[in-house]
């Protein structure tokens, strides 16, 4: 998340979403009653009976319906039309819904902006600036260190090996050992869980089997890919690929039952509840550490002030997604669960 601007004077912040996570924030600040601005497309018919054509327009309009459309990965708001701009290509009081992704501006208007929805925000920020993947694109001369973060890609370094045909053997080896075990100590410094290593050719193979037969006990995970170069677009190709976003949806569906698990054995221990009332009850208690919510409820008004309620007390949020099957094992525990403060060391 990108925060552009923050118009004290009319409670107005214009925000810029980078991811999909980023739009489930939003999903949660923005509610009904809210103005929100941000581009979007009118049918204009310059006559009677003309099919007329689709035209950019800047659109504000009052909230009523926000919801997350998972399979296009956009953002919807419907709601009536108060304003916006070229005015010959609106119309007010009419109803019009903007679909909203990540790297598209909108500015949202509130009577008040509370202290936790701006907590809210802000967290997104800093989330999106961690790195979630280390990405070493590497060749037989140098190898590229990135991290890959929310808003894109991060060099970190870059190593040469010096190697040389016209070196002896003996010499050749021994660089080539050393560069090896460059590589492998950079992997070692990057504060991620996995760290891709990809390039053209055989030296990530050769990388691999370089590990392997030293028995070398590496602290995160290690993804051997292909890319086409050593260069920054060879990272970019890695960020862009298939198998990084199977490993990125991966890594998020482990984290889920990490905390499904938990939640099970709290179960056990009677220090996990669930269903609405219950989560309200020991909200009431200050006994929750984490509360899990599947996305499919967050837009309705009892869990949005439940979520509200437990954001100011510091309570840990942890959105699902309903389709995974850490979601239809949350659906069956009416959607909503909350776990003590007790039951979460190492989450």
């Amino acid at each position: 998340m990108r925060i552009i601007r923050f118009y004290e004077p009319g409670n107005s912040l214009k925000v810029e979403p980078e991811s999909f996570e980023d739009l489930y924030v939003l999903a949660m600040v923005i509610s009904a009653g809210d103005t929100l601005g941000a581009k979007g497309y009118r049918r204009f018919k310059p006559s009677e009976g003309d099919e007329g054509e689709q035209k950019e327009v800047f659109i504000n309009l009052t909230v009523e319906k926000v919801e997350i459309d998972k399979s296009a990965g956009r953002l919807r708001v419907t709601g009536k039309i108060v304003g916006g701009n070229p005015e010959e290509f609106i119309r007010i009081n009419s109803y019009h819904t903007l679909s909203i992704g990540p790297s598209d501006q909108l500015e949202i208007s509130k009577r008040e902006w509370k202290d936790y929805l701006l907590k809210r925000i802000k967290q997104a920020v800093t989330e999106s600036k961690r790195p979630r993947l280390g990405v070493i694109a590497i060749d037989d001369e140098k190898a590229t260190v990135a991290y890959i973060r929310g808003y894109g890609i991060e060099l970190v370094s870059e190593m040469y090996s010096r190697l040389s045909k016209k070196m002896k053997e003996k010499d050749y080896e021994k660089r080539r050992t050393d560069y090896f075990n460059d590589v492998i100590e950079a992997i070692e410094r990057m504060g991620v869980d996995i760290v891709i290593v990809a390039g053209p050719g055989f030296t990530k193979d050769d990388i691999k089997k370089y590990v392997e037969s030293q028995g070398i006990k590496l602290s995160k995970r290690v993804v051997y890919a292909s890319a086409s170069d050593a260069e920054r677009s060879g990272v970019r190709e890695v960020m862009q690929s298939s198998e990084t976003m199977k490993l990125l949806a991966g890594e998020h569906v482990r984290k889920e039952f990490e905390y499904l698990n938990t939640f099970f054995n709290g179960l056990r221990l009677n220090k996990s509840i669930s269903g609405i009332e219950k989560v309200s009850d020991a909200l009431s208690d200050y006994s929750l550490g984490v509360i899990i919510v599947n996305d499919s409820v967050i837009n309705t008004e009892e869990i949005k002030a439940l979520l509200d309620k437990a954001d100011k007390q510091g309570v840990r949020i942890e959105i699902f997604n309903s389709d995974d099957e850490a979601g239809k094992q949350l659906s069956a525990f009416r959607n909503i669960v909350g776990i003590e403060k007790s039951l979460l060391k190492g989450l």
